[in-house]
């Protein structure tokens, strides 16, 4: 009775285990499920089927984003096109310019009369210009030693009116305007570096040398401000001018190279009849000394050096003018 009762209770647990597997989704194979390894085999069929169709998709979507990434970084064909059609018109506009008659703002180009042919090149000086009938005062290029050697083109002011028979050319600075010189007692502690606008050391001394004459304004402005002195028996330079080449001058502006005085003492009319300038008087008065310096050599003015003003009743100003260079 027992063992029927067991018998009993195992089919009554056991059959409906069996009615519930597998799932109805399942399939089975033809042959039968003996081992765990086929077991595992058939639940791979459903299980790993979605897993690998899940992984495919997701490389898929992988790809698409990447694409889509792609795409946003990279300009729209229509947009590329159009950007390269803008650069082509610019092209074709500077080409057009290039072929127009030039303005007084573009190079000017004219015949070379020393060679007697065709060839043309950018006029050397604003007195070249004028020759070649430019006669409007204005920015125009020149180019002193030719177009193919030596310094490259640059602009200036041609000064056509100021005289009938020639044009004059114009090179500006930073230090133009009349500048105080306070509170340098020492000779030469205070310096002024001049700079040139638009135009390098190189090419304003190739400017010069193409011209027949060259000046430069310089004066100074002084109340017991000396340009020369002496300190315990000793000859003292104050103020001094330095020349392209980085040289300090012994003269000042409207004097003779190397005669180591101003204006006023070549010609003998110093205040107080001082040998050498007017500034040298040294009295609590204002005084003046200024010329044009005309030494191709050694122009134009580079720094300009000045001392004696250490005293709070000791002062001076300074006035350098552009460089003007006339004929070729």
């Amino acid at each position: 009775m027992k063992l029927c009762g067991v018998l009993a209770l195992v089919v009554l647990v056991a059959v409906p285990a069996l009615c519930q597997f597998p799932p109805d989704n399942w399939e089975f194979p033809d042959r039968r499920i003996e081992n765990n390894e086929d077991l595992r085999e058939v639940q791979c069929r459903h299980t790993c089927k979605d897993v690998k169709a899940l992984k495919r998709r997701m490389r898929e979507m992988e790809s698409r984003v990447l694409a889509l990434e792609d795409a946003a970084q990279a300009p729209p064909t229509g947009l590329l096109k159009m950007l390269q059609l803008e650069g082509r018109i610019r092209e074709l506009e500077q080409l057009l310019l290039k072929s127009n008659k030039p303005s007084k703002l573009q190079e000017v180009v004219k015949p070379r009369k020393d060679q007697g042919t065709t060839d043309t090149h950018v006029s050397a000086s604003c007195a070249e210009l004028k020759d070649n009938g430019y006669t409007e005062s204005g920015t125009y290029t020149i180019d002193p030693d030719d177009l193919d050697y030596g310094v490259e083109p640059f602009q200036v002011f041609c000064d056509m009116t100021s005289d009938n028979d020639t044009g004059i050319t114009v090179v500006g600075h930073d230090s133009e305007e009349r500048m105080l010189v306070n509170g340098w007692e020492t000779a030469g502690s205070y310096e002024k570096d001049i700079s040139y606008y638009g135009a390098s050391k190189e090419q304003v001394a190739a400017l010069i040398k193409a011209s027949k004459s060259c000046k430069q304004f310089l004066k100074y402005e002084c109340f017991s401000s000396a340009i020369h002195g002496r300190i315990l028996d000793l000859d003292v330079t104050y103020a001094s001018w330095e020349s392209r080449q980085g040289e300090k001058m012994d003269y000042w502006a409207g004097a003779s190279p190397g005669s180591g005085k101003c204006a006023c003492g070549e010609t003998g009319t110093c205040d107080k009849a001082n040998p050498r300038c007017n500034c040298d008087v040294n009295d609590k008065r204002w005084r003046a000394d200024e010329g044009y310096l005309t030494d191709k050599a050694t122009l134009p003015v580079s720094r300009l050096n000045f001392g004696d003003t250490g005293h709070e009743w000791e002062q001076g100003y300074h006035t350098l003018g552009k460089l003007e260079c006339t004929g070729y």
